[in-house]
């Protein structure tokens, strides 16, 4: 028994050590590849500010949501500190909303109310350097959409979708910040 619970301890010794060295090389022309244990986004900068989205649509507070969940999802995944100062950033990641969508997925066959719909929304972002002006990334038309179910007996409301739209943003939003490789 003894000797079972030292080969588990050894193993997981072993792959903590894989884990933390990681398995990262350079093919010569400065791009990494394989694994890291080094930050997965660019380590020179610090500090990032995030104005809250604007909002081309009718489709009013979500622009709130999506900032919010932003923010948060910067500061959970990423090193950079979220400042609200524009002036104290070395980087601002700022966007537009310009499409929100309802689209009724399908209906009851008694009573033809509607059961599934689809809420999507559409944003262009850009992160860029504020000390030099340098577009770091930039997307457009980048969309994101979540179900609810607005009948009985679930009943749920758009804000539900709202909600699961603005969570999935920021974390492709976050994720479109990484490092290339």
């Amino acid at each position: 028994m003894r000797s079972l619970m030292r080969i588990a301890a050894a193993t997981a010794a072993l792959s903590a050590a894989a884990t933390i060295t990681g398995c990262a090389s350079s093919d010569g022309s400065g791009e990494r590849t394989g694994y890291t244990a080094q930050s997965l986004y660019p380590e020179k900068y610090h500090s990032i500010a995030v104005p809250i989205f604007d909002n081309r649509t009718y489709y009013t507070g979500v622009e709130r949501e999506i900032t919010d969940a932003l923010i948060k999802e910067i500061q959970k995944r990423t090193p950079y500190a979220v400042v609200n100062n524009n002036d104290a950033a070395e980087t601002e990641l700022s966007g537009t909303i310009t499409g929100v969508e309802k689209t009724r997925l399908n209906r009851s066959r008694g009573s033809g109310l509607v059961r599934e719909m689809l809420l999507s929304v559409t944003v262009d972002f850009q992160w860029r350097d504020v000390r030099t002006g340098k577009m770091i990334v930039q997307r457009q038309n980048f969309s994101v959409g979540d179900e609810y179910m607005p009948s009985r007996p679930v009943g749920e409301t758009p804000e539900i979708a709202e909600f699961g739209v603005s969570q999935r943003l920021a974390e492709q939003i976050v994720a479109a910040m990484r490092d290339q490789w």
